[in-house]
This record gives C-alpha cells, sequence and structure tokens, in this order.
C-alpha cells in the first residue's frame, strides 16, 4: 500500500493526492516497516534537492519523522537537520520556510533522545540553526521559526547559551506585541533563558540564572506599575523592589499609546512570570513566594471603582485596561498555588482576601436579563483561582472565614434575573427624570419599542461565569462545609433545590443561564455536594435530592443526565446502605420494655394480702378495731418512661378508698396460697390492675415489674390514710420520712407501709416501718428448691408479715 501511495504522488496530479496520501499514512501507519519507509525516505531527499518539489518533501518528512523507527532516524536524522538547516538559509517562499521550521522542531526534538544523534547536532549543526532562526525575525514566518528555536533551546540549551544574549533581546523586543500566538511564544520562550549554557556543578548556574531572571521580570513589572498607577496609590504600603530588571523598550509619552504600551507590557510579563513559576527546571530553585504575593497586592489593589471621580483621559484608559491587567495577576497567582501547594499556608489570609476582593468591587448591579454583565471574565477568573486555592489547601485556606461573603456573590452570579417589562405613558409636557430617579426605577423600559417591540436575548448570557460560581461553592461545601455555620448550608439547600424544580417545570425554555449543560450539570453537583457533606447542626437534603436527580435523568443533555445518574446511584447508596449503620434510629414501638429485675419476691404475696383487706373493708365499719393501712399507687418504670400505655387499674380508681385489715383476721393458709409460680409455670408478671400472669420463655427484662413510691404526687397516686386527726393528713414526720425513702438507693425495692393503731381507745400513730428487699435475700429466696416443705415456707413468710404489722405476731387464728 505504501508503494502504491508513493507511485500515485508521482503522477502528475499527485500534489492533488498529497493530503489524501498523507491521511492514508497516518491512518494505517504505513511507515513503521523499514522497508515502507526507505523507499519513502528516497523520495523525500529527492523531492528536497528541487525547489518545485521541496514543499512536498517536506510535508512528506513531517510524517515518516513521526512513523519511522529507530534505526531508521539514526540513520537518517543528521541529513535531515542539515538539509532543513540548508531549506531555511535559501531565499524560499515564506509558505516553504514556515513548514521546514515546524518539520525541524520535530526532528530536533527526536533527535535528543538518540544519543548518537545529539551529540553529533548539537556540536555541529545547533549553533547554525539558532543563528539562521534568529535571523527571521521581520519574516512572516517568524512565529514558526520561534517555535524551532524554542525547541532548540529545550532539548539542547548547553550549545544555545552563546546565543543567550541575542535570544534575551529577541524575547524582551516581542514584550510589546499584542499578537496572540507570538505573545504566547514569547512567554514561553523566555523562562528558558535560565537554562542556556552550562549548569555546573549540581547545578548552581541554573539556580542563579533563574533567580536572577525572576528579578528581572518582577523589577519590570513594578516598573510598569510605576507608570501606569501614578497617583493611584496611597503610599502607605511599602513593597520589596528588586533592582533588576529587563532591557525593555521606552514606554511613549502620550496617550492613548502609553496605556495601550503598558497594558500590553504588563500582560505578556505576567505570562513570563507564570511560566517561569509553573515551568519544569533541571535544578532545584527557590521561588520568592513573599516578593510575588507583594507585587499580586499591589497589582490588584486598585480598581476602576477609585477612578470613577476622575475624569481625565489617563484614568478612563487606565480604568478600561485594569479587568485585564487582573485577570493577567490572577494568571500569576494561581500558577503559584499550583507549583508551591501547602507551602502557602503561612499567607493564606492574603490570598483569601485578594480573591474575596476581587469579587467584591466587580459585584454590578442587577443588568439586563439576557444580557452579559460587566467584568464577567474577570470574576469567572477569579472563581476558578478561588476553586484551585480549595483543591490544593483545603480547610488550611482560610475561606471558612469569608464563606458567607463567597455564598452572596455566589448567589448573585447564579441566581436567574426575573424579566420585569415597565410601561409608561408619555404625557405632553412631563418633565424629564433625574438620573437618580431613573435608577430607582428598575425593569426594562418600553416607552419606545411598545408592546409589540422584541428585546435581544442571548440564551448562553452569562453561563461562563455562572459556572465558575457554582464550581467554587460546590468546592467550599466540599472543603470546608462541616465546620461553617449551618445557616450556609441552609442558605445554599435554599437556592438550589427551587432552583431545579423550577427547571424540572419548565425544561424546553429554562431560565437563562442554565439553558447552557454546563450550568445545570454544576446545579446537579451542587446538590449531590449538598447530599454528601454532612453538618452536625443541619441536615442534608438526601429526600428531596432523590427526587430531583430521578426527574434530572430526563435532561436532554448526555452530560446531565448522565451525572444525574451517577449521583441518583449515590444517593441510593446512602438510603440503602450495605451494613446496618451505627446510628440507626431507634422506633419506640419496636423497643422492649426494659425494667431491671426486682428482688421484692413479696409482690405477689402483697397483692393478695391487698385484694383480701379489700374485700374485709368492705364488710366492715370504720370503727372496727385493728391496725389500718393505706397502700400506695405503684407505678413500673416502663410506663414512667412512656414505653408502654399508661392504663388506669382498678386499684388506682379506688384511690382515696380506705383499706383496713385487721392483724387477727389473717388467714393461716396465706403463705400455701401465694407458691412461687416461677418454679412451676415460669416467671411471675405483676399486672398494673393488681393480678399477676405467668408465661414461659419470656426475657428476664419481663420477670417483675418493679414496684416504685412517687412520694412527691402522693396526694394523686395514693390512699388517703383514715385517722382521727385534723384534716385526716399525714404529719410531717411522716412526709420526712416518705422524703428519706425517695433518697435510696434505686438498686432496692422499697415498700412504705403507714397507719395508726388504737391503744385503750386512744389512737396512736403506728410505726411506719420501711421494708428493704435486697439483692442477698432474693439470692436466698431463688436459691430455694422445689421440694421445700410448706411449714418452712409458712415460717418464712409469717416472719417477713411481722415487718409488715408492727407489735403484733402473726398466727394460725
Amino acid at each position: 500500500m505504501a508503494n502504491v501511495l508513493l507511485t500515485s504522488l508521482s503522477e502528475k496530479d499527485g500534489k492533488t493526492s498529497l493530503p489524501w496520501a498523507i491521511e492514508v499514512a497516518n491512518e494505517h501507519q504505513l511507515l513503521q516497516s523499514e522497508q515502507n519507509a526507505q523507499d519513502w525516505v528516497s523520495h523525500i531527499n529527492t523531492s528536497l534537492g528541487t525547489a518545485k518539489t521541496r514543499l512536498e518533501g517536506l510535508c512528506l518528512l513531517g510524517t515518516v519523522v513521526q512513523q519511522c523507527s529507530a534505526g531508521t532516524f539514526i540513520q537518517h536524522g543528521t541529513t535531515w537537520i542539515r538539509m532543513l538547516t540548508q531549506v531555511l538559509q535559501a531565499y524560499d517562499s515564506p509558505l516553504t520556510l514556515q513548514m521546514a521550521s515546524h518539520v525541524l522542531g520535530s526532528v530536533v526534538q527526536q533527535a535528543a533522545q538518540y544519543p548518537e544523534v545529539a551529540r553529533e547536532v548539537a556540536t555541529t549543526h545547533i549553533p547554525t540553526l539558532v543563528q539562521c532562526l534568529l535571523g527571521a525575525q521581520d519574516h512572516q514566518w517568524f512565529p514558526s521559526a520561534l517555535e524551532a528555536l524554542q525547541s532548540c533551546m529545550k532539548n539542547f540549551p548547553g550549545p544555545c547559551g552563546s546565543s543567550k544574549g541575542k535570544v534575551e533581546s529577541l524575547i524582551c523586543g516581542l514584550m510589546d506585541t499584542s499578537q496572540p500566538r507570538l505573545s504566547q511564544l514569547a512567554q514561553q520562550t523566555c523562562p528558558l533563558l535560565a537554562g542556556c549554557g552550562g549548569g555546573g556543578a549540581g547545578g548552581v548556574k541554573y539556580t542563579e540564572a533563574w533567580a536572577h531572571l525572576c528579578d528581572q521580570v518582577l523589577g519590570s513589572l513594578h516598573q510598569v506599575l510605576d507608570h501606569a498607577y501614578q497617583d493611584m496609590e496611597t503610599g502607605l504600603q511599602t513593597y520589596s523592589v528588586p533592582q533588576a530588571s529587563l532591557r525593555l523598550k521606552t514606554v511613549p509619552e502620550s496617550d492613548p499609546a502609553r496605556t495601550f504600551v503598558l497594558s500590553t507590557r504588563f500582560h505578556n510579563l505576567c505570562g513570563c512570570l507564570e511560566q517561569l513559576v509553573s515551568q519544569e527546571f533541571p535544578a532545584v530553585v527557590r521561588i520568592p513566594v513573599p516578593d510575588i504575593l507583594a507585587f499580586l497586592c499591589r497589582a490588584l489593589g486598585v480598581n476602576p471603582k477609585m477612578l470613577f471621580g476622575k475624569a481625565s483621559m489617563e484614568h478612563v484608559l487606565l480604568m478600561s485596561a485594569l479587568p485585564k491587567m487582573h485577570c493577567s495577576a490572577l494568571s500569576i497567582l494561581e500558577a503559584l498555588i499550583i507549583s508551591c501547594r501547602s507551602h502557602l499556608v503561612p499567607h493564606a489570609s492574603v490570598i483569601s482576601q485578594l480573591l474575596v476582593q476581587t469579587l467584591g468591587w466587580t459585584t454590578s448591579e442587577e443588568g439586563v436579563p439576557g444580557r452579559q454583565r460587566p467584568y464577567s471574565t474577570l470574576r469567572s477568573r477569579a472563581y476558578t483561582v478561588l476553586t484551585v486555592w480549595l483543591n490544593v489547601c483545603s480547610a488550611a485556606s482560610g475561606v471558612d472565614s469569608h464563606a458567607d461573603v463567597i455564598l452572596q456573590h455566589v448567589l448573585k452570579d447564579a441566581t436567574p434575573q426575573a424579566d420585569t417589562t415597565k410601561l409608561k405613558a408619555s404625557r405632553p409636557g412631563a418633565q424629564e427624570q433625574s438620573k437618580r430617579q431613573k435608577k430607582k426605577q428598575r425593569g426594562v423600559d418600553m416607552t419606545d419599542q411598545g408592546l409589540s417591540g422584541h428585546m435581544k436575548v442571548d440564551s448562553q448570557a452569562n453561563s461562563d461565569v455562572c459556572c465558575a460560581a457554582l464550581g467554587a461553592l460546590k468546592t467550599v461545601l466540599e472543603v470546608v462545609g462541616s465546620i461553617i455555620k449551618p445557616s450556609f448550608h441552609k442558605e445554599t439547600q435554599e437556592f438550589v433545590i427551587p432552583l431545579l424544580l423550577k427547571i424540572h417545570q419548565n425544561q424546553s425554555d429554562p431560565p437563562i443561564p442554565y439553558s447552557c449543560g454546563r450550568c445545570r450539570k454544576g446545579l446537579y453537583q451542587l446538590l449531590l455536594a449538598a447530599v454528601l457533606v454532612l453538618h452536625p447542626r443541619w441536615p442534608p437534603p438526601t429526600q428531596c435530592a432523590v427526587k430531583i436527580f430521578s426527574v434530572g435523568q430526563q435532561d436532554y443533555d448526555l452530560q446531565v443526565s448522565s451525572f444525574c445518574r451517577e449521583a441518583l446511584l449515590t444517593c441510593m447508596s446512602i438510603i440503602h446502605p450495605r451494613a446496618s449503620t451505627l446510628q440507626s434510629p431507634v422506633i419506640i414501638a419496636d423497643t422492649p420494655i426494659i425494667s431491671k429485675p426486682s428482688t421484692n419476691h413479696l409482690a405477689s404475696n402483697f397483692q393478695g394480702l391487698r385484694r383480701n383487706a379489700t374485700e374485709e373493708g368492705t364488710r366492715k365499719n370504720d370503727s372496727h378495731n385493728g391496725n389500718l393501712f393505706t397502700a400506695p399507687s405503684f407505678k413500673s418504670v416502663s410506663q414512667s418512661e412512656g414505653m408502654v400505655e399508661d392504663k388506669p387499674s382498678q386499684s388506682e380508681s379506688t384511690t382515696h378508698e380506705s383499706i383496713r385489715i385487721k392483724s387477727s383476721e389473717v388467714p393461716v393458709s396465706f403463705p400455701n396460697k401465694f407458691r412461687r409460680e416461677e418454679d412451676i409455670a415460669g416467671p411471675s408478671v405483676i399486672q398494673l390492675d393488681g393480678s399477676s400472669s405467668s408465661s414461659e420463655g419470656q426475657s428476664s427484662s419481663e420477670d417483675s415489674v418493679e414496684f416504685l413510691e412517687d412520694v412527691r404526687n402522693n396526694e394523686a397516686d395514693s390512699s388517703t390514710l383514715e385517722s382521727g386527726g385534723p384534716g385526716g393528713g399525714v404529719s410531717s414526720t411522716e412526709r420526712q420520712q416518705a422524703t428519706d425513702m425517695d433518697k435510696m438507693s434505686g438498686n432496692e425495692d422499697v415498700v412504705l407501709i403507714q397507719g395508726r393503731t388504737k391503744e385503750g381507745g386512744t389512737e396512736v400513730s403506728a410505726d411506719t416501718t420501711d421494708l428493704t428487699i435486697a439483692g442477698g435475700m432474693k439470692r436466698k429466696y431463688e436459691s430455694d428448691v422445689e421440694d421445700e416443705d410448706g411449714e418452712s415456707q409458712d415460717t418464712d413468710l409469717q416472719a417477713m408479715l411481722a415487718a409488715f404489722v408492727p407489735d403484733s405476731t402473726p398466727d394460725g387464728n
């Protein structure tokens, strides 16, 4: 196939098929084979020797250099450089010389990779080649010659040392050019001056040359500011200005040429300093961070708002050039952040203040909807540098102290403008409004256009600054979202969620600038960041985000819909985690009733005693002799904590009834009647209504219910005590004893029994007895075996009843 293509080029109409032959050779990589490459090399060498076919040979040579093998290049590389040098020295057409310079740059770059070729090229061809390229300054092919010169200085810096002075003069002459390509090439070539010549031991000479060049560029920049900021600076701040500077041309004295040259020179010098900081260098260098930051503070310290009150031509021209100058200064700051990274943390406050300051003075009033706002390029640049600064230094960037200010700027740039129309009826003889009155009346004046007039609308207006602002706000959330105030999250969510819902309601005509897919994607990215970043005092909008991302999958922009699908998967992994979370929500209905094991095994006996006393009290009158007991109402721990429904028991419904128990009427069979049911049918559970039930297999937390006495609410929860005393109340001594009972340890079950007795016809207060059943008694009681006879149980229970009924001994009667 390679031979067929080569044959087609040899015909009469071969020039017309040249682009097609090069495209086929690149697609099939036909020249990787040495046999095919040799045939093409022979044809190229023949074509370069003839002026008529030289351009065709240069085009084919460029294709061969890219595809040929190492052996082919080693064999013919030196020959190609010699032939290309001869072409550049000849008086040929500018197109041919431009193509020769382009191919020469590729050949020099490849030659540096092979030591055999590099030695011969460095000693024989590079000095001559550099002199030839420097002579192309006044010709049309000078940009291509500058590219070839840059390739020679980058790959063979040592042999270029002899021409360093001439190259420096060439670069200094290009600092005032306004051509974009020449300006970019000059900025990229300037840092290479520090590497020309020998490096010395350990690259010491390289380090010294780089530091000297950096001082020269900084000194030249300060000189430009001296001319541009005349009578603008207050003089309160002093800057360390290097004494060295580049040998630049003289600045014109008259405007507008003076301001134009100063702004252009400032832009090119900033580009040189940016490349000097960011480009790789063969030796270790020390970047003068304080000096560069001092220059940035000076350059960004003057803004157009400071020049509004001055109507001179110099000030007006400077005000028009300041946005571009500030963009160049921010480019230096971005390169410095990327190169130094965390070493800039000591200067975090200065950097953050510079960015916030730029966003502050570039804020404009509400403009016309659908039209570009002023300073959009500069604001976009400031947001971009802010994003880089946050990504590099994270929370150490110091942006958290300016988070509220940044949020307000982002909301202003990202919120769609409301389209309002103001109708005004013209009246004859009406006076014209002043500027201040016109400023108060916002909206679009439709007086001249009428109702049928159409406004000029740009659907992509402010899309760049909106996208940059949303990206900066997303980065702020990701970096310092957990340490900023919760109001920041609140305002962010209140902005992004309603705006996305509004876009969903009108997808065919979204509000400007969200007709741009990049802006909508930035809005969805901000919502995902609000979901992922957790704040201890503000919840994430996960539920809203799931619905919004689901609808966002239907977006007509493929990148937006793809991102919404990924974000929805992220939210689903949060809602349905792969493992149970450590802080799962507690459902009250599913929580078991927790109560500590009761140590009062006489609870069932006391309930039986209480029922018998109630029945006996209904048959006897109040004057019957005997001991009178008031049994307080008890509540379980689970009821007091609201874990189960508090149902009133039968005993609580008769709270204010007196219960009287005559000690002589306690039956002998009382212990036998209340056998331990847990030894037979499982643990016994005392219900709130006084009844008991038993079930097998229940948990230990349900074995019993602890009875607690509410001493502070004894008037509502306990039964009243009948007495012959005044008011029938409880004495202060008894209240003090009840208070002491409330202070007792919660590890013990306490039953307080109060009563009165009659002795010799006189009613005397009975002793208040505290019955404390400790854990030791429980363990002893539980250690009893089922086979224990009834008499031993009767004896134990009778001894316990003695504590309930003072001054009386229970017997069988």
